[in-house]
C-alpha cells in the first residue's frame, strides 16, 4: 500500500475534472485493502472515498479526504447447470465480464453489454439498459460494513433494488465496501429468447447480417455493443460521465395532466409509476448539441454531457443546472443526476 499525497484525480474521474485529494492510494490486493482498514492512516482520517473504475463521480472541489482506488479484479463459477452462479469481485470491469460471460454461453445479461465502470455500480446504482436491470441477475452482495468491520452478505431482496437505485445509495451510504457480487445466469440453449424490445435492436441484428432464428450469446453482444457505441462517446477519447440524468419517474395523476398538453413524450408503466425519457425532454428543452462554453450535450445523445474544453466543476454544476431548470420550467419535472457529486 502506497499513501500520496495532494493527488490530482483528474485521470480518476471519466469527466477529467482537476481536482486534488490530499490523500490517494490505490488497493491493487485484498491483502492491500485489509492493510488499509487495519491501518492508523485509515482510522485517522475521518472522511473517505472509494473510487472505482471508470466512476462517474463529479468533484466539485479540492478536499482533504482520503481517497481509495479499487483495482483489485477475481471472479469464480460457484456452480453451473441450468443455472450459474458466478462471483464477482466488485472492482472487476463490467463490460469485460459481461462479454466474457457470453463467450462461455452464459445468458440474462447481455443487454447489459458495454456499459463502463465495475461490478461494484451493478449493486449500488442497480444498472439499467436496453430492457434490463441488473437486480435481474443479482443473486447475493457481500459487504463489509466500515462502522463495525463485519462482513455481511445481502440476498437481492435485502438490496432494496430500485429503478437505478439500491439501499447503498441511502440507509448504508458512506458505510459500506462491496466485496463481491454473485450473479445468477443461465446456460445458453437453443430455445433461449433473447430480449429485443429495444428499439433498434432488431434492425442492427439485420444490419450486421446475423441471422435472428440463430443468434449466439456472442453475437447479442455485439449488436447492442455496436448501438451503444454509435449512441454514446467513446470514453478513450471524450471525456464524460454518460448518461448525467435519471428518467424520471412521476404518478400516474401527474402522468394525466401531462399527457394532455404534451401527447408526442414517450413513457412506459414501472409498477404503479409512470416513467419518462429524460434525453427527450432536454432534446425537446433545444438542448442536443448545445454548450456552455465548455460542456456539451453530445450531438447523438441529449442525456450526454462531454467536457470538451478543460471544463472545471463549476462548469458542469451550472450547464447540468440550466439543463435541470429549463426541463422543470417546460414539463413541471425534477431530473436527477445520475452522475455522483462530491
Amino acid at each position: 500500500m502506497n499513501l500520496l499525497e495532494n493527488v490530482n484525480l483528474k485521470k480518476y474521474n471519466t469527466f477529467m475534472l482537476p481536482i486534488v485529494a490530499k490523500y490517494f492510494t490505490e488497493i491493487n490486493s485484498v491483502d492491500e485493502l485489509f492493510e488499509l482498514l487495519n491501518s492508523d492512516i485509515y482510522k485517522n482520517i475521518q472522511k473517505k472515498y472509494i473510487l472505482w473504475e471508470w466512476s462517474n463521480t463529479i468533484f466539485t472541489k479540492d478536499f482533504d479526504w482520503l481517497v481509495i482506488k479499487i483495482n483489485i479484479k477475481w471472479k469464480e463459477i460457484l456452480k453451473s447447470d441450468d443455472e450459474v452462479f458466478i462471483k464477482a469481485w466488485s472492482g472487476e470491469v463490467r463490460y469485460d465480464f459481461v462479454s466474457r460471460c457470453a463467450e462461455n454461453n452464459f445468458v440474462w445479461m447481455e443487454n447489459l453489454a458495454y456499459i463502463p465502470s465495475s461490478i461494484w455500480a451493478s449493486a449500488v446504482q442497480n444498472i439499467w439498459a436496453y430492457w434490463a436491470e441488473a437486480k435481474d441477475v443479482i443473486y447475493e452482495v457481500e459487504w463489509i460494513d466500515l462502522s463495525t468491520w463485519e462482513t455481511k452478505r445481502f440476498k437481492n431482496s435485502d438490496c432494496k433494488f430500485w429503478y437505478r437505485d439500491s439501499i447503498f445509495k441511502h440507509e448504508l451510504k458512506d458505510d459500506f465496501l462491496i466485496t463481491y457480487v454473485t450473479y445468477k445466469l443461465k446456460k445458453y440453449s437453443d430455445n433461449y429468447k433473447f430480449n429485443c424490445e429495444y428499439a433498434g435492436i432488431n434492425e442492427k441484428i439485420a444490419e450486421l447480417w446475423f441471422n435472428p432464428d440463430n443468434l449466439n450469446p456472442s453475437e447479442f453482444v455485439q449488436v447492442i455493443t455496436e448501438i451503444r457505441k454509435w449512441k454514446l462517446p467513446d470514453w478513450h477519447e471524450i471525456w464524460t460521465a454518460w448518461s448525467f440524468f435519471k428518467n424520471p419517474v412521476i404518478s400516474t395523476q401527474e402522468w394525466d395532466v401531462l399527457q394532455k398538453e404534451f401527447p408526442e413524450l414517450k413513457w412506459f408503466e414501472v409498477e404503479e409509476w409512470i416513467k419518462l425519457s429524460a434525453w427527450q425532454l432536454i432534446d425537446m428543452c433545444w438542448f442536443k448539441w448545445k454548450w456552455n462554453w465548455k460542456v456539451w450535450t453530445y450531438k447523438t445523445h441529449a442525456l450526454i454531457l462531454i467536457n470538451e474544453w478543460d471544463a472545471v466543476w463549476q462548469d458542469v454544476v451550472d450547464f447540468s443546472s440550466e439543463i435541470q431548470n429549463a426541463v422543470k420550467n417546460k414539463f413541471w419535472v425534477d431530473l436527477d443526476p445520475e452522475a455522483i457529486f462530491i
